[in-house]
């Protein structure tokens, strides 16, 4: 019997293995058969996204890739949602991983195309079973043609600020993107917004420091009748403020100005200046009435030189969606047309005017939008334009491609390149900033509590200055880089003021953690003896007002750990050239005439910063001037 059972269980086998069925559940893990691709089941992988590792869960059956979950990642909302959404969904409809990354989240695309390869590859697959190419549609040649009041070129803040006010005139709206999700730049934004906000900076106290700053912007010789009407608001104010016997963090319109127009070293145009800090506070409200909301806390971003640098809340994600999410979505909600994957190639001109936009999609496929009213150029600078940067660069060593950019790969100058090809004036194309504190390592763009040492442990610079002061002093230094330094007063229980979880960086190559200063000094190289002595300089100009390196701007003694080191360099991050328009944001010729039916807004522009940007501006620009746009546009 036991002979005749054991021949029964033979046949059984080799038929099985004839007939290549086996039970999967029985089947060692990712072993697929010689017929099937995958051996059934959920599996697990991972890859590196921009945030960090991206953790997916992929379901599949013998042959076919059924679902894919994601489990994990630190990717950021808004930056990030185009690749999350679509790649997973692109995967199972081609049965590849050979998909195409999606233009602006290439990191985020790439991680989570190699934790799906991962997850496969666990079930049993080849890699070149999984990578077959994915055949590519052909665009049709069929010109899309479309229609609407107002066509605006970029769905960055100064974009969509335009959308909304040109919306709230009754004017119908579509905005063009060549990016495959609205934001722009602006999602990027270290997350200040610079205006005057004496409710809120009420609850600062101001330091003698401070107030001799004031005391030397006063002194400052007037350029020209608008700078002196701002120093005459100002000594007044300032006199006001002195006489009523109050300590308070000190602000106003006429002091933002004045610190603009200064720290631009007089470049910029005072008409647009004056409009940008009168107008500061109005950027605060109009945001507030669309959803966004603010940490209470008033801070000085890097370069700001001043504590009015406004940070949103995590609420929408990114601090840089709060500058731009909410006025796409009200946009959308107003019946607004966003057209994404949509180049903008060309500007159409009838008699003399501006009439629409000519461009071709993602797909190749061209299209055409007519204007009624006018056309909005908001499609921000061209800082990831190595070769426009290298062609207007007049005070650096170099741009090339050895210098990166704090900026998406998207900022290439396209609209700066279309208004010029009709006659558009650029202006001040020669001011590139440079930022040295973005980067890996870098926690908060704020500066209060923090300190920068060179590699030998020592202090170089005072951190409040302008962005290009610290840059080229940290060019002078070994390596060309820095260490950011920063303790409990900065970052608690591993999370900064604004959300940021430090100690998930910790060992990421550009961020150390110390329980002392010795420490720290160990791990990042440093001698402590240097690194202590900058410390001690730190805590000694807080307390007395007088810093070697003139630094004003502080807020508490530097001393609670546990301590952290973040390593960085300068990097292209903003350029404050572009096209000439006037206060009303009409794009001007290199005639000086109004080019009809044109406007633009934004980084695009030039004109409102001069030779440099304070930290924190930016956004108020694309506020105040992407409004300002989308309100004389429709008249």
């Amino acid at each position: 019997m036991k002979k005749y059972l054991s021949i029964l269980l033979t046949v059984l086998m080799l038929f099985s293995l004839m007939t290549g069925c086996t039970n999967s559940t029985d089947a060692p893990n990712g072993d697929a058969s010689e017929n099937t691709l995958f051996k059934a089941g959920k599996y697990t992988g991972e890859g590196q996204g921009f945030g960090g590792v991206i953790k997916v869960e992929v379901e599949v059956s013998d042959n076919e890739i059924l679902k894919i979950n994601m489990l994990e990642h630190k990717e950021s909302a808004g930056i990030s949602d185009p690749a999350l959404n679509t790649i997973p969904n692109n995967i199972i409809e081609n049965q590849s991983v050979a998909v195409d990354a999606i233009s602006g989240c290439t990191l985020t695309s790439n991680g989570i195309i190699d934790a799906v390869k991962s997850a496969l590859i666990s079930a049993g697959a080849t890699e070149e079973a999984i990578s077959k190419a994915v055949e590519k549609k052909a665009a049709s040649t069929d010109v899309i043609k479309k229609e609407a009041d107002v066509v605006i070129i970029g769905s960055g803040g100064a974009g969509m600020s335009a959308a909304v006010e040109a919306i709230d005139a009754g004017a119908s709206v579509i905005v063009i993107d060549k990016q495959s999700s609205v934001g722009g730049n602006t999602l990027l934004a270290g997350s200040a917004l610079n205006a005057s906000d004496p409710e809120r900076q009420k609850q600062q106290t101001m330091s003698e420091a401070e107030l001799k700053t004031i005391e030397k912007i006063l002194a400052v010789e007037p350029k020209n009748e608008t700078m002196k009407v701002w120093l005459d608001t100002l000594k007044q104010e300032i006199g006001e403020y002195k006489a009523s016997g109050a300590n308070y963090l000190f602000d106003s319109p006429s002091l933002h100005k004045l610190q603009t127009y200064i720290d631009g070293d007089f470049v910029a145009e005072t008409e647009k200046v004056d409009i940008l800090g009168e107008n500061g506070p109005e950027a605060i409200k109009f945001l507030e009435g669309l959803g966004a909301k603010w940490i209470e806390q008033i801070q000085a971003a890097v370069g700001a030189t001043w504590k009015r640098s406004h940070t949103p809340t995590t609420d929408l994600g990114t601090k840089g969606a709060s500058f731009v999410l909410p006025q796409a979505n009200y946009a959308k909600e107003q019946g607004a047309e966003i057209m994404l994957n949509s180049k903008a190639e060309e500007l159409i001109m009838t008699d003399g005017r501006c009439t629409g936009v000519k461009g071709t999609a993602t797909d190749g496929q061209p299209f055409e939008i007519t204007a009624n009213k006018g056309v909005i150029i908001a499609t921000g600078g061209f800082g990831a334009n190595v070769e426009m940067r290298q062609k207007y660069n007049n005070h650096w060593a170099t741009l090339d491609e050895s210098v990166n950019t704090t900026n998406g790969p998207f900022a290439t100058g396209d609209g700066i390149v279309m208004a010029e090809a009709i006659g558009a004036n650029l202006v001040d194309m020669e001011w590139i900033q440079l930022i040295p504190t973005y980067g890996p390592g870098v926690v908060t763009p704020y500066i209060e509590n923090q300190f920068y040492i060179n590699k030998e442990g020592n202090r170089f610079v005072h951190e409040d200055g302008r962005r290009d002061e610290l840059s080229k002093a940290v060019l002078e230094q070994t390596d060309a880089q820095l260490y950011i330094i920063s303790d409990a007063n900065t970052i608690k229980d591993g999370m900064t003021t604004i959300g940021t979880n430090v100690d998930e960086r910790v060992g990421n190559g550009y961020t150390w953690k110390a329980d002392t200063i010795a420490e720290l000094a160990e791990m990042i190289n440093v001698p402590a003896e240097n690194l202590q002595a900058s410390v001690d300089q730190f805590n000694n100009s807080l307390r007395t007002g007088n810093d070697p390196f003139g630094r004003t701007v502080f807020d508490k003694e530097f001393g609670a750990g546990p301590f952290y080191a973040g390593l960085t360099g300068p990097m292209v991050h903003h350029t404050m050239g572009g096209i000439q328009v006037t206060t009303k944001c009409e794009v001007l010729d290199t005639n000086g005439n109004i080019i009809p039916g044109l406007f633009a807004a934004g980084e695009v522009t030039g004109g409102v910063h001069g030779a440099n940007r304070l930290g924190g501006n930016a956004i108020t620009d694309v506020i105040v001037f992407g409004r300002i746009a989308g309100q004389n546009v429709v008249k």
